[in-house]
């Protein structure tokens, strides 16, 4: 009864977020053309970060699904202090496509763990990512600069749209 209750709340719960809005942006508004299509090998010599973090992305690629822009499969790994660095491979061709992550837009700190700062789903070519520090006036609150980008699959390139900070509550998690 409990397993049932506890799968049914994740139903409705991951329903929700598909299509959500975050500060004044919607997945939904962004849509990808989804294709269903068996993985092609990665190909690391696509990118010069396929070399430099090679076990990172086979594992993660070869045990993952397509999760962004209908046939993309992020991959992240922690490069230090909390900070996450990325890139995504597309399951068409194998290639490499770095993430527009960095200090300036991703860092959390010790706020949020786990790539939670970083968001996209599968059906959808809107990037987001924010960057947490503590409130210098309100030590309950924090600081997040969230940072929206688009995924152009003409150009195989992300475009910036826009910043946006605002002021939160501190999570304990």
């Amino acid at each position: 009864m409990m397993n049932n209750i506890f799968f049914i709340a994740m139903i409705l719960f991951s329903q929700a977020l598909i299509g959500q809005n975050i500060e004044g942006f919607s997945f939904n508004d962004f849509p990808a053309r989804e294709i269903t299509t068996k993985k092609v090998p990665v190909n690391l010599s696509s990118h010069p970060l396929g070399s430099k973090y090679k076990s990172a992305i086979t594992e993660q690629y070869n045990k993952g699904q397509i999760n962004f822009g209908g046939h993309y499969i992020v991959v992240l790994w922690g490069a230090g202090a909390g900070l996450s660095l990325g890139v995504m491979v597309d399951v068409l061709n194998g290639k490499i496509y770095k993430l527009p992550l960095s200090y300036e837009n991703s860092y959390r700190g010790t706020y949020h763990d786990q790539n939670k700062n970083i968001l996209y789903e599968k059906h959808s070519d809107l990037f987001i990512c924010y960057k947490s520090k503590s409130n210098e006036i309100n030590y309950d609150k924090v600081d997040l600069d969230y940072s929206f980008y688009s995924w152009d699959e003409a150009k195989k390139l992300f475009s910036f749209i826009s910043t946006k900070k605002i002021t939160t509550d501190v999570i304990d998690e």
